[in-house]
């Protein structure tokens, strides 16, 4: 894959199940109800590069290693959630705001663990003087009439390339993808404040939230995008407007425009 390749669509895969409250049926007859706890919030201990790192090497994979104590008790009671850590996303130059670099719907990076450290290796070299962001995070809600989220499993590592960026116009190039906002620990958030830059090829608005201060949003392509109650494009949005904003799961669900 040479370095002429660009990834012209986001993609970020994010996963969120419910687990309901069940029950079991002893030999006596007797009905037993047990409710779904939420798992242990799974953290990076440390990554190398580290986060917010610079110069780093082009050719080096990303290894990050993870709190074994709650790696090993995921493994051991949620064995489907596990696996989900090696969906690995990837944003910054070529891949712009992201897609998937790792599993068969990749683009071909490959996952490999010793013990609780899992090395990420991209299908090419890093592009120099360029930042990266890598992340990948599961999203549980426990539904026991009413739904509870839990913390988010997974994390993320930010960190910029050695050398010179190459000349090619990259508008990602011009962001700081560590700004980019996915809610707080359980995937939620509600920004409102005003739009105050707008990237339309990227698909990224800043909003000067008045809680937060000023955030970078995804607003990824089939977002419902309202205005007086109308569906419009992400192209009307306009600086100076006014917006609310929903995020459930890590990613934006609705914006909601106002002047």
């Amino acid at each position: 894959m040479n370095g002429d390749f660009q990834v012209k669509h986001s993609y970020f895969r994010a996963v969120t199940l419910t687990f309901s409250i069940f029950y079991i049926l002893l030999s006596s007859g007797q009905l037993v109800f047990a409710k779904v706890a939420c798992p242990p919030p799974l953290k990076m201990v440390s990554s190398t590069p580290r986060h917010l790192s610079e110069g780093v090497s082009l050719d080096a994979p990303v290894i990050i290693e993870w709190d074994k104590k709650t790696l090993e008790t995921l493994s051991e009671g949620l064995r489907d959630l596990v696996p989900a850590l090696e969906s690995i996303n990837i944003a910054g130059g070529r891949y712009r705001m992201g897609t998937l670099l790792t599993t068969e719907w990749g683009i071909g990076g490959s996952v490999s663990w010793t013990d609780n450290g899992e090395m990420i290796t991209p299908e090419a070299p890093f592009e120099p003087g360029t930042q990266y962001r890598l992340w990948t995070m599961l999203y549980l809600t426990i539904r026991d009439g009413d739904a509870e989220s839990c913390p988010g499993i997974g994390g993320e590592v930010v960190f910029k390339t050695a050398g010179t960026p190459p000349a090619d116009g990259n508008p990602v190039r011009k962001l700081d993808l560590s700004k980019i906002y996915h809610g707080d620990q359980y995937g939620h958030g509600d920004i409102r404040g005003m739009v105050r830059e707008l990237d339309l090829d990227l698909s990224v608005m800043t909003v000067d939230d008045a809680r937060l201060g000023s955030v970078i949003l995804v607003i990824y392509k089939g977002i419902p995008i309202f205005k007086e109650g109308q569906l419009i494009q992400f192209g009307m949005i306009k600086t100076g407007d006014n917006v609310s904003i929903r995020i459930t799961g890590g990613r934006v669900v609705t914006v909601e425009v106002s002047k």
